[in-house]
């Protein structure tokens, strides 16, 4: 039996591993010489505020009418301030502003 044929991919990896590797080139060459510098640019800096924003990941389950009644605020508020607003945002809002007085009807 004759004996198989090396195929055409098998025979340039053989080659590829055989060849030597040529050495990595990780420099640039300034056309005229001159030395590149970093630019100076300023930092942006954060807001310091009195504490460090942790959040953290609560889940409440939502009737199906609060739920649309949700949407429908994001919508509105969409609408009337012209800037999109998420459910989150919204929620958080809403615990910022609510005191004792407002669970009156609980």
């Amino acid at each position: 039996m004759p004996e198989k044929r090396q195929s055409a991919f098998i025979k340039a990896t053989q080659a590829a591993q055989q060849a030597p590797t040529p050495a990595p080139v990780n420099t640039v060459t300034p056309l005229e010489g001159d030395t590149v510098t970093k630019q100076a640019r300023p930092t942006v800096q954060r807001e310091a505020s009195a504490e460090p924003k942790v959040d953290k990941k609560v889940t409440f389950y939502l009737t199906q009418s609060q739920v649309d009644k949700l949407d429908q605020l994001e919508i509105d508020f969409r609408q009337i301030h012209k800037r999109k607003v998420n459910r989150n945002e919204i929620v958080r809002f809403l615990i910022d502003h609510c005191n004792i007085d407002n669970l009156e009807g609980l």
